[in-house]
């Protein structure tokens, strides 16, 4: 008896270590939305595709922007090295290693900038998900895409 007790608790426990790790786009927004440190910002796909008509883009880009289904941004004025970055990263990291990790597309450096996109296919919808992280001395960024962007149509992008 004691040992179905057991193996009921450790087999609950690994179960719901794995739920707190798989983490949402959404559930991860939604931590940081209220939090007075961050600026929020969420465009649906109506607002990019508005975009358009306040600024003359050239054709490419305005295609890959009509595949984008929805943007979200937060951005955290705070030290690089301040406990609330090093929270927020562990949390940015938690997200991008999920169940499904994110694949590195790019890393780049320069004066003090450290900025990752990664991507994330989901094939079964033909979306993916992109992300990209920067970080600075004073200003953090997290910018979250949602869209049927192919990971080729962001790299052509990210090459102009």
């Amino acid at each position: 008896m004691i040992r179905k007790k057991t193996v009921l608790f450790v087999i609950f426990g690994l179960l719901a270590s794995i739920v707190m790790q798989a983490q949402t786009a959404e559930s991860f927004f939604e931590k940081y939305t209220d939090n007075e440190m961050f600026r929020y910002v969420s465009i649906s796909k109506n607002m990019v595709n508005l975009s358009s008509l306040f600024g003359k883009a050239d054709e490419g880009n305005q295609e890959m922007l009509s595949k984008i289904d929805e943007m979200k941004l937060l951005t955290l004025n705070a030290l690089r090295k301040s406990d609330e970055t090093k929270a927020f990263f562990v949390d940015i990291e938690r997200f991008i290693a999920g169940e499904k990790p994110f694949q590195v597309l790019m890393e780049a450096r320069e004066n003090n900038v450290h900025t990752r996109v990664l991507s994330r296919p989901n094939e079964k919808k033909n979306k993916s998900e992109i992300v990209i992280v920067s970080k600075s001395d004073s200003t953090q960024h997290f910018i979250w895409l949602h869209g049927s962007l192919t990971t080729e149509e962001l790299q052509n992008m990210i090459r102009k």
